[in-house]
């Protein structure tokens, strides 16, 4: 199992290395976003063989991995499919590029996608904002001529620790003269004076504008791989034209040979930045997917029935109460089941008890039983079970002792397999027995299954459907 820690703001900048390494370039993969955003995009993170693997928790929202980073990938992607079946979790992708969600969704049986216009990054060609060139930059050319004509004294220079005071000053007067209501807008502020204050030891650069030595705006951000990634932008809207010329300043600035873009992050959703952003003639508005890994389970929907010759496969009902409970608590067929009921029932064990069980079970996705009825009585139970995410789904059966030697197992099983395959769609079924239960050996491999594995107690089988 996983053993996570909670990401702090002190231990932020030791991801760089592998945030420069991953193929994903969003703006969330940078040691500001995750400085910024640390109190309400909360990360828990574990390093698997040279791979982090992260996890974001998000008020209102499941939990949701990134990609892992680092050199084993693929190990990584194991070792986190594994949690979620044992947990019976969603399998569920944060911030993930396009390219990324077309490998998922070919890695797995089934998923679902989905992308919010409100996230997606904007991207920039860095050489446009240095010169403005063309008719599509005239309006942020006119914007920079028009501020360099009122404001001939304005003076850039980089950011330094010794403009945090002023810094702060000019935050005083931007913060009482914005008016914005997004919480999107108030929780990047909260850290905002913090991330300033450390920006050095957490590698940021930036730049300030001043005009008769006060200053009127400034800009911070970071670079990863060819991409400059501008985290903060801030000016006195009083001084007409501040925005476009700070963009291009920084640009000038930072965006050296090797930079190739510029990243200037998400609009969450404010249509007056959305429209900022857009006039700046994006060359890519980035697509952030969230991708969620599907299993066979995801297929089943209630009600559910099977009719064979002599039997009907259904759903466990209130009618059925009393033989489920008479099943249960065999103590002759649970030895052979693998599993005890004592192990979780507190207290007298009773039938609404066992019914109410194998509700929950479903309703958390581990388990999905039927009853298997003769003339509309129970005879036995069907189980489908350890479910995963490439379309594998495993089959459990037992049927009173009364019952057993007619048939009536292979009958519901071939059944069972028949809709797994053709309604479900599942990609590969699997059964397993203890050594010593020769009957479910012969069932299990009258039902077409093979041979797979064995361990001391057990034997494994499995056929491609």
């Amino acid at each position: 199992m996983i053993e996570y820690k909670r990401l702090e703001k002190d231990q932020i900048t030791w991801l760089q290395k592998y945030f420069s390494d991953c193929p994903i370039s969003f703006c969330d993969l940078s040691v500001g976003v995750r400085y910024l955003w640390c109190d309400e995009f909360i990360i828990n993170y574990a390093v698997v063989d040279d791979t982090v693997i992260m996890k974001e928790s998000y008020e209102g929202e499941s939990d949701a991995f990134y990609f892992p980073m680092g050199k084993n990938v693929e190990n990584a992607l194991s070792v986190m499919e594994r949690e979620c079946i044992e947990k019976s979790i969603p399998l569920r992708f944060c911030c993930i590029d396009t390219p990324t969600k077309d490998y998922l969704a070919s890695r797995y049986y089934d998923v679902t996608t989905e992308s919010d216009p409100d996230w997606n990054d904007y991207i920039y060609l860095a050489k446009d904002f240095i010169e403005y060139k063309g008719k599509k930059f005239r309006t942020q050319r006119n914007h920079v001529n028009r501020f360099k004509k009122l404001y001939p004294e304005a003076m850039v220079s980089i950011l330094k620790s010794e403009d945090i005071p002023d810094i702060e000053r000019f935050l005083d007067e931007y913060l009482a003269s914005t008016k914005k209501e997004s919480t999107t807008f108030w929780g990047e502020e909260k850290n905002l004076v913090d991330y300033i204050r450390n920006f050095e030891s957490l590698t940021q650069f930036g730049i300030v504008v001043r005009v008769g030595g006060k200053v009127i705006a400034f800009s911070i951000g970071e670079r990863v791989n060819d991409t400059l990634i501008i985290h903060v932008e801030k000016g006195l809207k009083a001084y007409d034209g501040v925005y476009p010329f700070t963009a291009s300043e920084f640009a000038k600035v930072f965006a050296t040979d090797e930079v190739k873009y510029i990243n200037r992050e998400e609009d969450c959703g404010d249509l007056g930045l959305r429209y900022s952003k857009t006039q700046y003639n994006p060359v890519e508005i980035k697509d952030k997917w969230v991708v969620t890994a599907k299993s066979v389970f995801n297929r089943l929907s209630s009600p559910i029935k099977i009719q064979t010759e002599r039997l009907t496969v259904e759903d466990i009902s209130e009618g059925d109460k009393e033989d489920y409970f008479n099943l249960y608590i065999d103590d002759e067929l649970n030895k052979l089941w693998g599993y005890d009921y004592r192990d979780d029932c507190k207290g007298e064990p009773t039938p609404n008890y066992f019914f109410n069980f194998q509700k929950s079970l479903k309703e958390k996705g581990e388990e999905y039983s039927f009853a298997v009825k003769k003339d509309g009585k129970m005879i036995g139970e069907l189980v489908l079970h350890n479910f995963d995410f490439f379309g594998g789904v495993e089959m459990g059966f037992r049927f009173f002792k009364h019952c057993q030697g007619k048939g009536y197992a292979t009958e519901s099983g071939l059944a069972l397999k028949d809709y797994v395959k053709k309604v479900l769609k599942a990609t590969r079924l699997k059964s397993r027995c203890f050594k010593q239960n020769v009957a479910s050996r012969n069932l299990i491999l009258r039902l077409g299954l093979k041979d797979a594995y064995q361990d001391e107690e057990r034997y494994f089988f499995g056929v491609d459907l």
